[in-house]
């Protein structure tokens, strides 16, 4: 299936897979998400399995907490 592809379509398909493997971590770090080092970690450790991807992606866009904010009614 690959014997014929050529070193810029492999550097293109690299390119490619390690976009869409660290695109949790980079949701949450230009989002300024508080949890983007949380995001980060899980994503190098776990990101390799379907879930721990999975679980890194919803970390980044889930919203952030509404830490000292007062209520409002």
């Amino acid at each position: 299936m690959f014997s014929r592809i050529g070193p810029f379509e492999a550097l293109v398909l690299g390119v490619a897979i390690v976009a869409l493997y660290l695109a949790p971590s980079v949701i949450a770090f230009r989002r300024g998400h508080p949890g983007r080092l949380l995001v980060l970690t899980i994503n190098l450790v776990l990101g390799s399995t379907l879930i721990g991807w999975a679980i890194a992606l919803y970390l980044a866009t889930r919203p952030a907490p509404d830490h000292g904010r007062p209520a409002t009614m």
